[in-house]
């Protein structure tokens, strides 16, 4: 199926502009239009029959895309947008776009075929432009945990920044200052801000940052086992763990138990998200709140909201909290290093 990103790409200009010479929403010079008309009859494009169909009638039922159906954080997110729908009156479309640009372009189309009133969109690998140019169509939207400036009021995001700082200062409070950080793919918001936090709360300690003790992962369990193999061969002293994702951290977890390094004796360590099973773990997970339910909520309220041209009374900036368990203890004067694992 052919999509407007296609079009930009072949016309070499870029989604908004497409959608602008297909709306005639602002002027666009003729050289442009020319290239883009081109494109459209060369690819078979049919620009707008989905919006106009969008436009005109309503199906009762919301599209929501999400990386993946599986793991606790997305189907906690799921469960409360469909209990929230069904409440009013709304039925739930769920696709998962994988974590591939391709894959999440491919899951709205598949969603607007289906005529769903609006969009409610946890995606990271979709472009700027495409959303705003689907916006400029007349599709009703909504982005989670995203943050882009020029559709500001759609955009139900939380302080990550904040939470990465919560998560080191609560380390550094204990006594900690070789901290190291297994950040999540560093192409992501989300995983930018918390790394953020973390060397704000570092920098306003008076603690030099340090490369060595970085290590970029993948917000998953063998992603975060990865990580933590790689930072115990390097040869820098660390007393502490913050994982940006409780997932990462159950697998730096895992690897240290297998080391014989004991949590919280030897190393603390710290999460983000706090998603059910953190509290079951041995000793319970110290993290981050990702404030998953009221997102959800949010981001349903912003979408019935925007479909009936009514105030948007809605939390835009939702904020972080610590949950302070028992992974964390305070700084003992003996930091491992690799040397003492060989």
């Amino acid at each position: 199926m052919t999509t407007i990103k296609d079009v930009s790409d072949a016309a070499g200009v870029s989604q908004a502009t497409v959608s602008r010479v297909i709306n005639g929403t602002s002027k666009v010079s003729h050289e442009k239009k020319l290239k883009v008309e081109k494109a459209i009859r060369e690819l078979g494009y049919k620009p707008n029959s989905i919006a106009k169909a969008l436009a005109s009638s309503r199906t009762g039922s919301i599209g929501v895309i999400v990386p993946e159906l599986g793991g606790a954080f997305y189907s906690q997110v799921l469960q409360t947008i469909e209990e929230r729908l069904r409440q009013l009156g709304y039925h739930l479309v769920v696709t998962a776009g994988s974590n591939t640009e391709q894959g999440q372009l491919d899951s709205v189309e598949f969603l607007l075929s289906r005529r769903v009133d609006a969009l409610i969109l946890h995606t990271q690998q979709l472009a700027d432009d495409y959303l705003i140019a689907l916006e400029e169509q007349g599709i009703v939207l909504v982005l989670v945990n995203r943050f882009i400036p020029e559709l500001a009021h759609s955009c139900i995001d939380i302080d990550n920044e904040l939470g990465g700082k919560l998560a080191t200062q609560h380390l550094i409070e204990m006594g900690h200052h070789k901290i190291a950080c297994i950040t999540g793919p560093l192409h992501k918001s989300d995983a930018r801000g918390r790394l953020q936090g973390y060397r704000k709360a570092l920098e306003e300690a008076g603690i030099a940052f340090d490369e060595n003790l970085v290590i970029e992962s993948g917000f998953t369990e063998e992603t975060g086992a990865m990580a933590m193999r790689k930072l115990l061969k390097r040869e820098h002293e660390f007393t502490a763990i913050f994982a940006c994702n409780d997932h990462m951290a159950f697998g730096a977890f895992e690897v240290l138990q297998e080391c014989g390094l004991r949590i919280p004796e030897q190393i603390s360590l710290v999460g983000f998200d706090d998603i059910l099973f953190a509290r079951y773990l041995t000793p319970a997970l110290t993290t981050v709140n990702f404030p998953i339910e009221t997102m959800s909520c949010e981001a349903v309220q912003l979408a019935i909201q925007k479909l009936h041209k009514s105030k948007h009374d809605v939390d835009f900036k939702l904020s972080p909290s610590l949950v302070v368990r028992e992974s964390v203890k305070s700084f003992t004067p003996t930091p491992i290093t690799t040397k003492e694992l060989t």
